[in-house]
């Protein structure tokens, strides 16, 4: 039986592993310490420190003396909302985009390649105009529209690169036997673009669920913010803030994202792999 010998190299590898997985990891580990941390534990503690108990009064907190219920709720429905027409949308075009030919093809193409380029941020003052006017300020509807439109072009350049290299032949074989062309995406190339799809709806879904800044500038009331907004509400007028409780509201808020992920990082990773061989 040979031993693998062990060189300075390897070692330094596995430092660097072990303590890139410290870093990423501790933060999170140390919010989840702390949501147990009475108020008594804050003020005599080290930050480090474990909690003297174990008090859960953090999250009574959160559950009973917050609208964290109404704003996980809000979230859910934006998710949602966001995913189902984005997904849509940007899977049909991106098919469309490599397998069909037509005139300015290459142009449409370039022309999604230019929404990478403009951040959500630059039109904010514009779209609060036109939300205004409108009457669509603190409605879910503008909330979910300018993320739909900013994630189109991502999703299209993703969704392009998987469908560039679907099999044609399956495709061909089926228009044969009869089958329509929307009959053809929704029942062959849907279910085996089945790990693309999630690999854009996770990355999608984080990204919808840590949304702040457009959900804070069309939103005005308590019952239209979502779980980022949601964390406010524990800064007092005067700066002060409830710790324990933001702690505890940060905890609950991560962990749906966590769960999604811990679910779909299998698919998700075997998407990615076969954009980047397939690419």
């Amino acid at each position: 039986m040979k031993t693998k010998k062990v060189t300075v190299g390897s070692v330094i590898k596995w430092i660097l592993v072990v303590l890139l997985l410290v870093i990423q990891v501790y933060p999170f580990v140390y919010v989840m310490i702390s949501s147990f941390k009475s108020l008594d534990d804050f003020r005599k503690l080290p930050a480090y420190a474990l909690p003297s108990s174990f008090y859960i009064g953090n999250y009574v907190t959160v559950f009973t003396k917050s609208h964290m219920l109404t704003y996980f709720k809000n979230s859910v429905i934006v998710l949602i909302g966001v995913l189902i027409p984005l997904l849509l949308i940007a899977l049909m075009a991106g098919f469309a985009l490599s397998k069909i030919k037509f005139r300015g093809k290459k142009f449409l193409l370039n022309y999604f390649l230019l929404g990478l380029m403009l951040p959500m941020q630059v039109a904010l003052i514009p779209l609060f105009t036109i939300f205004n006017k409108l009457g669509l300020i603190n409605t879910y509807a503008a909330i979910i529209l300018p993320q739909i439109a900013f994630s189109l072009s991502y999703s299209i350049q993703l969704f392009y690169s998987f469908s560039k290299f679907f099999p044609e032949e399956i495709l061909e074989a089926a228009i044969i036997d009869g089958c329509s062309p929307m009959g053809c995406f929704f029942r062959m190339v849907v279910p085996l673009s089945l790990n693309s799809v999630i690999t854009v709806a996770t990355m999608q879904a984080v990204f919808c669920w840590n949304e702040y800044i457009n959900a804070y500038t069309f939103t005005r009331s308590t019952d239209m913010k979502t779980v980022t907004l949601g964390l406010n509400d524990y800064v007092g007028s005067m700066g002060l803030t409830d710790w324990g409780a933001t702690f505890a509201a940060i905890t609950v808020t991560v962990i749906p994202v966590f769960i999604f992920y811990f679910f779909s990082s299998k698919r998700m990773l075997a998407g990615m792999a076969s954009g980047a061989v397939k690419g």
